[in-house]
């Protein structure tokens, strides 16, 4: 089963990825400062970073004819913050914007047709991003919010499936006239 979790796991492992364009280390200028909710407190407090979480999931119903079956789309937030030392004529809050457009555009290029999320989604039906400069203080602090919709399929065999008795063995008996030796045929199958 395809899970949110699961997608957020993929999109952190791809975002840790090494550039397959520039051969740089990591996908992003946030090298290794990617995190998700367990590991947020793990953060050492340096810039620029990432943080990757599944916070809405809406599903679709096929429909009220079959087994239930659902067109799962989760938004996929990353945020993204970036500081700059102070410089003079408010340089500082301009390069946090940029450092903020650039992680944009290297996230998205990390993440939309990245193989092991895209083996699990049926498309990325939608992006929104929004930067949130902040001018305030010596060092200022800039953020990104990158939502990304992933879609994926959930059917019948994701959700409660009723108990049901194991399928043990076959007895197979052939009826013939009276008189003539019945062929049969036992199948245990292994427990």
């Amino acid at each position: 089963m395809t899970t949110s979790r699961d997608l957020r796991e993929l999109a952190v492992q791809g975002l840790l990825a090494p550039n397959p364009v520039s051969l740089a280390a990591n996908a992003t200028d946030a090298g290794t400062n990617v995190y998700s909710p367990r590991t947020w407190s793990t953060w050492d407090g340096a810039y620029p970073m990432l943080l990757v979480q599944t916070p809405d999931e809406d599903g679709q119903s096929w429909g009220p004819h079959g087994p239930p079956a659902f067109t799962v789309t989760t938004t996929l937030r990353i945020t993204a913050r970036a500081q700059a030392p102070a410089a003079a004529d408010d340089q500082a809050a301009v390069i946090v914007e940029e450092q903020l457009e650039t992680l944009r555009e290297q996230i998205k290029a990390a993440l939309v047709n990245y193989p092991p999320l895209m083996s699990l989604l049926q498309q990325y039906p939608w992006f929104r991003s929004s930067i949130q400069p902040s001018g305030e203080g010596a060092n200022p602090i800039g953020q990104l919010v990158l939502d990304l919709g992933l879609e994926f399929v959930q059917g019948p065999h994701d959700f409660y499936q009723p108990p049901a008795v194991p399928l043990q063995g076959i007895d197979l008996t052939v009826k013939e006239p009276d008189g003539t030796t019945e062929p049969g045929l036992t199948i245990n199958l292994p427990q």
